[in-house]
């Protein structure tokens, strides 16, 4: 079978799990974003390996850039905030009010995402991004957690890095029963 060519567009839903979870092991929808999500990664650095008596170099060196995933969080459960930014949450009760305390530190934590597209490839996992929230809000604007999940190798249990991966993109659906 032939593979089809797509313009993959239109992210229409974010999702986190453990990292290295199983497949039968449900992502938690991260819903409440801005206009402002992108995926982006910055070129590699080179460094030549220059000739003494040559215009060109022998060889260019090239280390690679992680992918980082960036938007703004601002519609969200205070019990939701934890896992993803540190800190404690305390529902309300009779005597007192629902509370989050933010980490007093700073925090990351790290989770698989996956990103689901409207069209196109069916979607991106970052099979281990660090992940970091810091509190925002723009002038009349909402507030909310400015993150940024970068991408970092995920290995096996092993030294094989046969099995390391960084991401992966999701195609067509699966043809067989």
């Amino acid at each position: 079978m032939t593979a089809t060519k797509k313009t993959t567009l239109k992210p229409i839903k974010l999702e986190y799990r453990a990292v290295g979870s199983i497949d039968s092991v449900e992502y938690t929808p991260v819903m409440g974003l801005l206009n402002d999500f992108a995926v982006a990664q910055d070129s590699p650095d080179e460094t030549n390996i220059d000739a003494q008596f040559y215009d060109s170099p022998f060889d260019i060196l090239y280390t690679g850039k992680p992918i980082k995933l960036t938007f703004t969080l601002v519609n969200y459960a205070l019990a939701d905030l934890p896992p993803l930014f540190g800190g404690t949450y305390t529902p309300a009760t009779a005597t007192a009010q629902e509370i989050y305390l933010g980490a007093t530190t700073a925090f990351a934590s790290e989770w698989e995402w996956k990103v689901t597209y409207q069209k196109g490839n069916a979607g991106m996992i970052l099979y281990r991004g660090k992940t970091l929230g810091v509190l925002k809000q723009e002038n009349k604007g909402a507030l909310g957690y400015g993150v940024t999940i970068t991408s970092l190798v995920a290995g096996s249990d092993t030294d094989d890095t046969a099995d390391d991966k960084m991401y992966a993109i999701l195609g067509d659906p699966k043809t067989g029963v």
